[in-house]
């Protein structure tokens, strides 16, 4: 829970935006221009509207000397004073109007300063771990108030008759202690902590649980559930002046699982429920998939109504009132976005700080402070804008090493540009400096080193009376070093299995065969059949097809060229040249018979210049050459038992066959009983009544090359 991992929060990894690739030897523009796409990058100070424009956002000043690690509350007094709580250290300071210095009012003993609450002239701050309440009221020094058995106290809220409500845990436990310190259990949730107050407008309570994420008003002091989320924490409530209550829930995970995710703008009126109901209707998709941790914001009307208004990978720390408007404050980028009456969520400013934890609203309403952490600071929000803002884009992978063309912009004045580059994927002490500034926004030569990632940084700057800048779009374009062709696989199919091409027939519609093969294959005046009407798999003796898969990483347009050797030559032949299918068919008659190794080489030479074109090639595994058929020898016979030798140059024999008077084939077994050598020994006995002169064998090999004779005498 957001209040309770302080110390488990990272970085968020933000992911490239739009790449639009042109032709492959031309450049590659990487632009990024729209809401979601501006959202990858880090922000701080800037404001990013729903059309799509970064401008400067609220004018931000620190008002801390001291560096603490987290600031986990704030909130101001009637008089305009500042108090915030550290984490840490566990100190309660005190920021008066006009002053440059903080005040640290209070050292606790406990290491974190979850809530504070203030009322008249007394202010209630909770510490953890092994937690206490403490007040300080005028300039006495701190004293223990409330000293609960649980080991955590997450918030602090005081009602209408000037009781402190104190939300514990764990187990969750939700107290109300009176100004003398008297305290009393108003509930033991089925929770493991109550992590969140607030009152609404009739003077009721309401505290959000963890683990289960729910809800509950209190009448009475009687709980009643107005929302039961399928998130693990409620973790953050507002409450508006018509009784409107916006609550935040924070689902499974930690920040770390939000790493890498798309942060979408876009609207989700995901669930409509009555109060106390847990919703089952469907939810609708965002223009991103759900991360491991999500968290979600709920409006909940008078009557007890909800919908699911919006969700994030971000994670939900606080939420506050900004005239119509609802403030959220998230991490680990440390952005701000607010809610219109209209229900469009957009960026409403950034920090350089992971969370931001806390706001502080003024009399009259209005953020006026909000706390951040890692690292801990207390930001005042003044009336003008942020000046200088700042912009940095995401990392943007080329894919290899590329050459850097011109920047350019879509913005007003008041904007420099700068670029930096490296070859990690995230920018450290081996990337360039930042180069820059670029100002002309229609192009300038981008300075950054050639590598393989590149960054850019928006610099706003809006003097007091000046127009505001404003920034629409920005395109790098840039020439990636041609990555070499990948065969990535080389299929030797088995001899003489050949496929037809569609709607052709004949040897034209064997699916890689050339047409001056194909020619030179076909009987002199022999005209092509008509088409068949589907392709399929034929057998043509002597013919090897050979199929493969390449790839490109640029896209480029490869051809390819098929060579062959012998086993054990060093020169290779061409069989083709600038084929541009992936499937070729080679005709071994035209060899002779042996061991062969093709290969197969892709090239890129018709995207690319003579001197950036590249190959990359595979090698098959040994090709086997047979297309002599066996040899049939008559050792001896007394007419009605012969015995046959059948011999194969290059491959075993297959089989042994004979015929009577024009009859139909029958198998004669080999002598051993298994054909598999080049050489076998058979013997055929004939029926009675059969001459050997009626009689005609056929042997076979492995590749199907078959030879027939008479066994006259």
């Amino acid at each position: 829970m957001p209040r309770r991992v302080h110390h488990t929060l990272l970085l968020l990894v933000l992911t490239a935006a739009l790449l639009v690739p042109v032709a492959a030897s031309g450049p590659t523009f990487w632009t990024v221009g729209t809401t979601n796409e501006f959202l990858q990058g880090t922000s701080d100070g800037v404001y990013i509207s729903l059309t799509g424009q970064i401008t400067p956002g609220p004018a931000l000043a620190n008002r801390l000397t001291s560096t603490p690690a987290q600031v986990w509350s704030v909130l101001q007094a009637p008089d305009g004073t500042l108090w915030a709580g550290t984490g840490g250290d566990g100190r309660v300071v005190r920021l008066a109007p006009g002053a440059t210095q903080e005040e640290t009012v209070f050292d606790a003993p406990e290491a974190n300063i979850f809530a504070l609450a203030i009322d008249g002239s007394r202010l209630y701050a909770a510490s953890s771990p092994d937690g206490k309440v403490y007040v300080i009221e005028n300039d006495e020094p701190a004293r223990v108030l409330f000293d609960p058995g649980e080991t955590y106290i997450w918030a602090l809220a005081v009602d209408g008759e000037g009781r402190l409500w104190v939300g514990a845990g764990s187990p969750a436990v939700l107290y109300r202690v009176a100004p003398d310190g008297t305290s009393e259990v108003v509930h033991r949730p089925q929770a493991s902590h109550v992590v969140e107050l607030a009152v609404d407008g009739e003077g009721r309570v309401l505290a959000g649980t963890e683990a289960p994420g729910r809800l509950y008003r209190y009448d009475d002091d009687r709980p009643f559930v107005l929302l039961d989320t399928d998130t693990v924490e409620l973790s953050a409530l507002v409450v508006t002046a018509d009784d409107v209550i916006w609550a935040a829930g924070v689902a499974k995970g930690d920040e770390s699982s939000s790493a890498g995710e798309t942060t979408s703008v876009a609207v989700t009126m995901a669930a409509t429920a009555t109060a106390g109901g847990s919703s089952t209707a469907g939810s609708s998709s965002t223009s991103t998939t759900s991360p491991p941790r999500r968290s979600s914001l709920y409006r909940i009307d008078a009557s007890g109504l909800w919908e699911e208004i919006w969700t994030t990978p971000d994670v939900i720390y606080d939420l506050a009132l900004d005239g119509d408007d609802v403030i959220v404050a998230t991490g680990p980028a440390g952005r701000m976005y607010r809610v219109t009456p209209d229900l469009d969520v957009y960026l409403f400013t950034g920090v350089d700080a992971r969370q931001v934890t806390r706001f502080a609203t003024g009399a009259s309403g209005g953020v006026t402070a909000f706390a951040t952490a890692n690292p801990g600071r207390v930001m005042a929000v003044g009336s003008g804008r942020q000046s200088p803002a700042t912009y940095t884009s995401a990392v943007h992978d080329t894919g290899s090493v590329a050459n850097w063309g011109l920047i350019r912009w879509d913005g007003t004045s008041g904007i420099e540009l700068f670029t930096r580059s490296g070859n990690t994927a995230r920018p450290d002490d081996s990337w360039s400096d930042w180069a820059g500034p670029y100002r002309a926004g229609s192009g300038e030569p981008i300075a950054s080193p050639t590598a393989r990632f590149i960054q850019w940084r928006a610099v706003f700057t809006s003097p007091a009376g000046s127009a505001i800048p404003a920034l629409r779009s920005v395109t790098l374009a840039y020439l990636p070093r041609n990555s070499r062709p990948v065969v990535r696989t080389l299929t030797l199919h088995p001899p003489g299995v050949v496929f037809k091409r569609p709607f052709v027939n004949d040897e034209s519609a064997i699916a890689g065969m050339d047409e001056a093969t194909i020619e030179a294959r076909r009987p002199p005046g022999a005209e092509p059949p008509a088409a068949p009407p589907l392709s399929e798999r034929m057998f043509e003796r002597g013919l090897q097809t050979i199929t493969w898969r390449a790839e490109d990483a640029d896209n480029d347009l490869l051809t390819y060229t098929v060579q062959y050797r012998r086993d054990g030559d060093a020169t290779w032949r061409n069989l083709v040249d600038d084929l541009v299918g992936q499937v070729y068919v080679w005709d071994t008659t035209t060899v002779a018979d042996g061991r062969y190794v093709v290969r197969v080489i892709a090239s890129d030479r018709l995207s690319n210049p003579t001197d950036r074109a590249l190959a990359g090639w595979r090698d098959s595994d040994i090709v086997e050459v047979d297309n002599t058929p066996p040899i049939i020898e008559v050792d001896e016979g007394d007419g009605t038992r012969l015995v046959l030798t059948v011999r194969d140059a290059a491959s075993p024999v297959r089989s042994l066959e004979y015929a009577i008077a024009g009859g139909r084939w029958m198998p004669v077994y080999p002598e051993d009983g298994l054909a598999d050598s080049p050489v076998e020994r058979f013997v055929l006995t004939l029926p009675e009544g059969v001459s050997p002169g009626d009689v005609v064998v056929r042997a076979t090999d492995r590749f199907l090359n078959s030879a027939a004779r008479s066994l006259a005498p």
